[in-house]
């Protein structure tokens, strides 16, 4: 009716003509982009959502090379990393240079690579360490016979580079002896488990054994496939999940900090902002710099883990 009187009205002609009706997400994790996310987004912009959940990494590989890929993937920061070495992420500053501002430097890739691309979107961080039986050492946990259970945060690339670590420091067979047992993030909050476990070091558990080569920090983001036919829509709904109303009510539902710079509220605790990462000891903890794809068939053969 307004095109009749002279003018055509962009919300109409954008929202329910030219805008898609169906965006494709990949996330490896549930907590990453939650059921009540998805109903926002879906009333906020008009869009219908289509998500899939796997923790394979061929079957994300396989729905990031099809053509036309999915549209949003949400990941750890080392599997974008093994993406970009195959070209298969599309630059975001190209939609939306602003974007990339919001983002602490600290958790920006300063590769020269990086430098002309901004392709991973980091949201959250956490550095894990261990909680144990009357907060002793994690050497005594393994000394100790009675405490028989040791809980692993569920990521075969974390796991392996943990064994890898209690190698060289003599560690493993004494670790083969306990009975492991893995978590997904959603399960992390979950203390009430008997045995040590790697839990994420935050306001909760400021007291966790974070020792050398033991302790992990890990980061997961977003990314939009080159092969995605809604880079701009994809872009969008990016900005309004980095809005920093959404991402403080976000965060104090699960164990993540934002890397975020204007998330800040008084009563978002000082362990989940972006800033917080400067006051921890960081040396000598455990990086994944891309994806293992045989991580789970070495962690087998070599150290008789079944994931």
């Amino acid at each position: 009716m307004g095109f009749l009187h002279g003018f055509l009205p962009q919300g109409i002609s954008r929202d329910y003509i030219i805008r898609p009706t169906k965006v494709r997400i990949l996330t490896t994790d549930e907590l990453l982009f939650p059921k009540e996310l998805r109903t926002l987004i879906e009333d906020e912009l008009h869009v219908k959502l289509e998500v899939i959940l796997t923790r394979d990494w061929n079957t994300l590989l396989a729905n990031t090379v099809s053509t036309p890929s999915e549209d949003i993937v949400f990941l750890p920061s080392y599997w974008a990393t093994t993406l970009r070495q195959q070209n298969l992420l599309s630059n975001l500053s190209i939609h939306d240079v602003e974007l990339q501002q919001r983002v602490a430097p600290d958790f920006l890739d300063k590769s020269s690579n990086s430098a002309r691309t901004f392709d991973f979107l980091p949201f959250y961080w956490i550095k894990t360490g261990f909680k144990t039986t009357n907060d002793q050492s994690f050497e005594a946990f393994l000394r100790n016979k009675k405490d028989s259970t040791l809980f692993l945060l569920a990521d075969e690339d974390l796991i392996l580079k943990h064994f890898q670590a209690w190698d060289e420091q003599g560690l493993t067979p004494m670790v083969q002896q306990k009975k492991i047992l893995t978590l997904q993030l959603e399960e992390l909050l979950k203390t009430d488990r008997v045995g040590t476990i790697e839990l994420p070091v935050n306001e909760a558990h400021t007291d966790l054994q974070a020792e050398d080569q033991l302790s992990a920090l890990l980061v997961w983001g977003a990314v939009v496939p080159s092969n995605s036919d809604k880079k701009d829509l994809a872009v969008e709904i990016l900005n309004l999940l980095t809005t920093p109303l959404l991402q403080e009510k976000v965060l104090v539902q699960t164990p993540f900090n934002s890397t975020f710079t204007q998330v800040s509220d008084k009563a978002l605790p000082v362990q989940r902002r972006a800033s917080y990462i400067r006051d921890l000891q960081l040396k000598d903890t455990l990086l994944i710099d891309q994806k293992d794809v045989d991580a789970k068939l070495k962690l087998k053969t070599k150290y008789g883990v079944t994931l």
